[in-house]
């Protein structure tokens, strides 16, 4: 492989890893050593490649190429600064209907009211309010740049409950242990170890019958590995319902499926289990930098790509020499 051809891959490869930054924001990967050591090493190999040409080791096509490779480097420093110096993906969770201030943004996230059936079809929507900016709306897979940080809706695992006394007469339900207080939603903000695994856990309580309950979120292939503790139904996703008393006497556990009543501690529960998202903020490298680079790439590949037939023989035997 020539020289030309090996600084044009790394060129390509450096572009895909930055590119991969806003595609796929959710890896930790951009924040590593490892991933700043691979677009340095990409950057001093176009370095290298520009000051060989200055020297006149590729001739005209070599001249030519300088534009792709200067829109490649343009590419690999933005996403290097961006992995370098940008802070970690975080997730701003905001219970249903009410307004989160974000100061990293200087904005303020509106999270859309969520009942049990937009919770089972997994649809919510944020809207981001800037002073003096258009609002950003956020919905299903959509991704909106606001400065330097690509935003996007990370969905969560959340349970809407809904509690009954044995009368059939429906109860208050209470998160004390949240901000969000008299919310029926569980956003499942807290993790706890559960034999190898890392469960979604929360809280919720009836203060008119005296009751605490704590909830563990379970996937089916989670729910699978607890079977042998009398867990029949493993095809969906399910709670772990705990009850206590106010004072922490235990009194019973169940396994809760979506939309199935189930009772405990005298209690009938419903929970209505889906998701709900929260605002993801990811640092992201400048849009401009992005199209700036990817355009001088593409057009100096085209540039090189239309040279005149003295100009490729005039590369070749550079190449040869």
């Amino acid at each position: 492989m020539t020289a030309r051809a090996a600084t044009l891959a790394v060129a390509l490869l450096a572009i895909a890893l930055v590119v991969a930054q806003d595609l796929y924001p959710v890896s930790a990967l951009y924040h590593t050593w490892q991933y700043a050591a691979a677009l340095a090493l990409a950057l001093v190999v176009l370095i290298a490649y520009a000051n060989g040409v200055r020297r006149g080791e590729d001739g005209a096509l070599g001249r030519r190429l300088l534009v792709a490779i200067a829109g490649a480097a343009i590419v690999d420093i933005a996403g290097l600064a961006s992995g370098l110096l940008g802070p970690d993906t975080a997730d701003v969770i905001g219970t249903p209907g009410t307004v989160t201030p974000v100061p990293a943004l200087g904005a303020a996230a509106f999270f859309g009211a969520a009942d049990p059936a937009a919770l089972a079809r997994e649809s919510g929507v944020v809207t981001l309010r800037r002073r003096g900016a258009p609002e950003i709306v956020l919905e299903g897979g959509g991704r909106r740049f606001a400065g330097e940080s690509l935003l996007y809706l990370d969905p969560r695992p959340a349970a809407f409950v809904e509690a009954f006394d044995d009368r059939g007469a429906h109860l208050t339900v209470t998160q004390p242990t949240n901000a969000s207080f008299l919310s029926p939603v569980l956003l499942f903000r807290q993790q706890q170890r559960v034999g190898r695994f890392d469960l979604p856990f929360d809280t919720f309580a009836t203060p008119a019958r005296q009751r605490v309950l704590r909830a563990l979120y379970f996937t089916p292939q989670q729910l699978q590995e607890f079977a042998h503790a009398g867990l029949t139904d493993t095809t969906r996703p399910g709670l772990v319902l705990t009850a206590s008393d106010d004072v922490g006497r235990p009194l019973g556990i169940t396994l809760a499926s979506s939309g199935q009543t189930v009772s405990v501690g005298g209690l009938r529960v419903r929970v209505t289990l889906g998701t709900y998202p929260a605002l993801a903020i990811a640092s992201a490298p400048p849009a401009w930098a992005l199209v700036l680079g990817i355009v001088l790439f593409l057009t100096g590949l085209g540039w090189s790509a239309l040279r005149p037939r003295g100009d490729a023989r005039s590369g070749v035997q550079t190449q040869g020499a």
